[in-house]
C-alpha cells in the first residue's frame, strides 16, 4: 500500500493511508466506547441496582489492575511490545479482554453473581484491556498531530454512539455489545499495525546519538518526575468525579443522562474540529479544557440531581480529552526522540492510572465513611478542593507556556518575536517540542535551563538541539539568534 504523504495528511482526513486512518479510528472508537461503558452500570453491573456499591468497589480494583499492568510492561517493555504486536499476542488480548462482561451477562439472564465471583475476570479484563489502550499509541506516533484533533474528535463521537446504544439495548444484548468493543480495537489496531507506514530516520546520525543512551525503567521515572505531579492532580480529580458521576446517576436512574452529556459534548468537540477546521494546539486545548472542568465541578453542591450529574459528566469528558490530548504529547516524544513505544509510554501510564486508581478508591472510601446521605455534602467540600488543585495545575501550566513563548514586556514586540519564531519553526518543519526548544534558543537559555522548563532531561534538550541544527542548517545558538532577528 501506498503511503501518504504529510501533505496529503495535512490536506484531508481520509488520505492515501486512508486504511490506516479508519482502523485507527475505529480502534480508539472501540476502546474508548470500552471505557465509557463503564459508566453503564444498568448494563455491565452485575450485582444490578441494589449492588451500586460492590460495582464502584469493582471499579477500583479495575483501576488498580490497570495501573499494575503499567507498571509490569514498564519494567520489560521490550518482551510485552515484541509478544503483543504479534497474532498470537492480538488473539490473546481479543480473548480474554471482553471476559470482565461475563459476570453482567449472567446476572442479565437470571444468575446471581457474587462480588468475589466478579473480581478476577475483571481483574483480568482490566489488565489485559490496558495493553489493547497501550498498542493505540502506535497509531498516535503515526498521526504526528496533522488531524489528531480531528480523528480523537471522530473517535469520542463513535464511543460516544456505542456507548448510548448498549444502554438502549436489552440488557443481554447490551452487555454483549460492550464485550465486543474490546475484541474490535484489537482487530482494528492489528490491521492499523499492518497498513501502517512505517518511517525511517531521515538522518542515521540523529538516530545514532538517540539509541546511544540505555533506557532504563530508572532513567524514565527520573524523566517524568516532574511531569507526575501534575498528571497526578488531573487523574485523582477524573477518579473521583467519575466515581461521583456514577453513583449519582446510579441512585437516581440517571444513567441515560450521562450518555447524553457525553454524546453532546463529543458532538460538540467533532463539530469543532471538522465544520470550524479548529485545530488548536494542545497547550492551548488543556488551558481551555482545565477552567470548563472547574467550572463544571464550582455549582456542585447548588445544583438539582439531574444537573449535577449533567454537569459531572461534562466534566469527565473533559477529563478524557485532557488524557488523549496528553497521550497524543507522549506520542510525539517518542516519534521525536526515536524511542520505544511500550518503554517510555507505559511508565507515564503507570503514572496516569495510579492516579485514577487513586481517585476511584478516594470516591469509594468517601461513600462508605459517609454513607448514601452525607456522600453528597462530602464531595461538594472535596470539589472545592478539586478546583483549586485545577486552578493551580492551569496556572503552572500558563507559567511555562509564557517562558517557552519568550514574553516580552513590550506587548507589540512579543506578539510580533512570538510569529517570527512560529513562522521560523514551520517553514523548518519543527515538531511541536522542538519548537519550544528553539523558542527558548532564540531567548538565549541553556540546556539546563531548557531542561528544567520542559521537565525533559538535559540528554533529551540536546537530542531536539541537535535535530534543530540540522533542520535549519545551522551550528550554533548564535545563528539561530541571528536568524530569528533577521526574520523581525
Amino acid at each position: 500500500m501506498s503511503t501518504a504523504t504529510d501533505a496529503d495528511q495535512q490536506q484531508m482526513l481520509f488520505s492515501r493511508s486512508g486504511v490506516t486512518l479508519i482502523a485507527g479510528v475505529l480502534s480508539l472508537a472501540a476502546y474508548w466506547g470500552w471505557i465509557f461503558s463503564m459508566f453503564s452500570s444498568t448494563v455491565i453491573n452485575p450485582f444490578g441496582p441494589a449492588g451500586i456499591h460492590d460495582y464502584l468497589a469493582l471499579l477500583v480494583v479495575a483501576a488498580g489492575s490497570s495501573a499494575l499492568c503499567m507498571l509490569m510492561t514498564a519494567l520489560v517493555p521490550d518482551k510485552v511490545e515484541a509478544f503483543f504486536r504479534g497474532t498470537s499476542g492480538t488473539v490473546i488480548l481479543a480473548v480474554l479482554s471482553p471476559i470482565g462482561c461475563i459476570p453482567a451477562f449472567l446476572g442479565s439472564v437470571g444468575i446471581e453473581i457474587t462480588f468475589a465471583q466478579a473480581v478476577v475476570p475483571w481483574f483480568v479484563s482490566t489488565f489485559v484491556s490496558s495493553l489493547v489502550f497501550l498498542r493505540t499509541g502506535a497509531f498516535f506516533v503515526w498521526l504526528r498531530r496533522a488531524k489528531l484533533s480531528r480523528c480523537i474528535a471522530l473517535s469520542f463521537l463513535l464511543a460516544a454512539m456505542l456507548y448510548a446504544t448498549s444502554l438502549l439495548l436489552e440488557p443481554a444484548a447490551g452487555v454483549l455489545l460492550v464485550m465486543a468493543l474490546p475484541v474490535v480495537s484489537c482487530i482494528c489496531t492489528f490491521a492499523a499495525d499492518r497498513y501502517m507506514a512505517v518511517e525511517k530516520p531521515a538522518d542515521k546520525g540523529s538516530r545514532a546519538v538517540v539509541d546511544k543512551r540505555k533506557e532504563s525503567f530508572g532513567s524514565r521515572i527520573a524523566e517524568l518526575k516532574h511531569f507526575a505531579p501534575l498528571t497526578l492532580i488531573y487523574t485523582v480529580s477524573f477518579g473521583i468525579v467519575s466515581s461521583v458521576v456514577l453513583y449519582l446517576a446510579s441512585a437516581n436512574g440517571l444513567i441515560i443522562v450521562i450518555a447524553l452529556s457525553i454524546f453532546v459534548s463529543s458532538v460538540f468537540a467533532a463539530v469543532s474540529a471538522f465544520v470550524f477546521r479548529a485545530n488548536l494546539a494542545a497547550e492551548r486545548v488543556r488551558r481551555m479544557l482545565l477552567p470548563l472542568i472547574a467550572v463544571a465541578l464550582l455549582p456542585f453542591p447548588y445544583l438539582t440531581p439531574v444537573m449535577k450529574v449533567v454537569f459531572l459528566s461534562v466534566a469527565v469528558f473533559g477529563f478524557t480529552c485532557f488524557d488523549a490530548i496528553g497521550w497524543g504529547d507522549l506520542a510525539d516524544e517518542v516519534r521525536d526522540r526515536g524511542l520505544k513505544l511500550f518503554g517510555y509510554l507505559s511508565a507515564a501510564s503507570a503514572i496516569n492510572f495510579a492516579g485514577i486508581f487513586a481517585g476511584w478508591a478516594s470516591g469509594y472510601l468517601l461513600l462508605s465513611l459517609l454513607g448514601d446521605q452525607g456522600y453528597e455534602t462530602g464531595f461538594g467540600i472535596i470539589s472545592i478542593v478539586l478546583v483549586i488543585l485545577l486552578i493551580l495545575n492551569l496556572v503552572m501550566d500558563r507559567t511555562e507556556g509564557g517562558e517557552g513563548g519568550g514574553v516580552a514586556k513590550s506587548t507589540e514586540f512579543r506578539d510580533s518575536w512570538k510569529e517570527r519564531c512560529e513562522s521560523v519553526a514551520k517553514s523548518h518543519t519543527l515538531t511541536k517540542q522542538e519548537e519550544r526548544v528553539f523558542v527558548m534558543l532564540a531567548r538565549g537559555r541553556n540546556y539546563q535551563h531548557i531542561s528544567d522548563e520542559l521537565y525533559v532531561s538535559v540528554h533529551t534538550v540536546k537530542t531536539h538541539v541537535y535535530h534543530i541544527y540540522k533542520k535549519l542548517d545551522i551550528h550554533s545558538q548564535q545563528e539561530l539568534i541571528d536568524m530569528v532577528e533577521a526574520e523581525l
